[in-house]
């Protein structure tokens, strides 16, 4: 199997676009580091829960959320924490890339951005991950070096596509377990007071 360093079959920008909101720019959306550290893919769906804030132009353009992206976390306070990532599921208008993050815009003639983010999960990743931060003490990071040499193993694309789908359907199952979870207490809630109002 042959093995592409990641900056010769993607782009990698590290984003500074802080959280303030400054007369003279842009208002727009954020998608913050606990965003892409929480979730396996970003979706449309998540578009209002993203913090406001403003930005300039040419930071709109260079961090726009698209479809077939991935973003990771680029700074931890250990090693074994960094690198996570997040799959960007739908294309945002409105939606850029917060500070502390990368943003990861594969050449989709060779790498799919599926494949690429379930592959940033597994250990082989952590491990390179570990040993390129930089750092000490309280905080560690990637540097843009660091995740531009970062080896993926290339295989079919029609191959990536098919374990990018099983991954995400199985991200999908679990986020509808998750939900079913947090409406229990209030589907238990809702049958106690029905058991109150028949009994009266």
């Amino acid at each position: 199997m042959k093995k592409y360093k990641l900056g010769d079959i993607a782009t990698v920008e590290i984003s500074g676009v802080d959280k303030k909101i400054t007369d003279g720019e842009k208002e727009i959306r954020l998608c913050n580091f606990v965003d892409v550290y929480y979730n396996w893919a970003i979706t449309i769906a998540q578009h209002d829960s993203f913090m406001l804030a403003t930005a300039r132009p040419n930071e709109i353009s260079k961090f726009q959320l698209k479809k077939g992206q991935v973003a990771l976390t680029k700074d931890s306070e250990t090693r074994d924490d960094i690198g996570i990532s997040t799959y960007i599921a739908d294309d945002f208008e409105n939606v850029i890339l917060g500070y502390h993050c990368a943003l990861i815009s594969p050449n989709k003639d060779i790498l799919d951005g599926c494949y690429l983010n379930a592959l940033l999960h597994t250990d082989y990743a952590k491990k390179y991950f570990a040993c390129n931060a930089s750092g000490s003490g309280q905080r560690y990071a990637l540097s843009v070096e660091a995740l531009n040499s970062f080896p993926v193993p290339i295989i079919p694309l029609h191959e990536q596509k098919q374990i990018g789908e099983i991954f995400s359907a199985l991200d999908k199952k679990i986020e509808l377990n998750r939900q079913i979870n947090q409406n229990l207490p209030i589907l238990d809630r809702s049958s106690e007071e029905a058991g109150v109002h028949l009994a009266a």
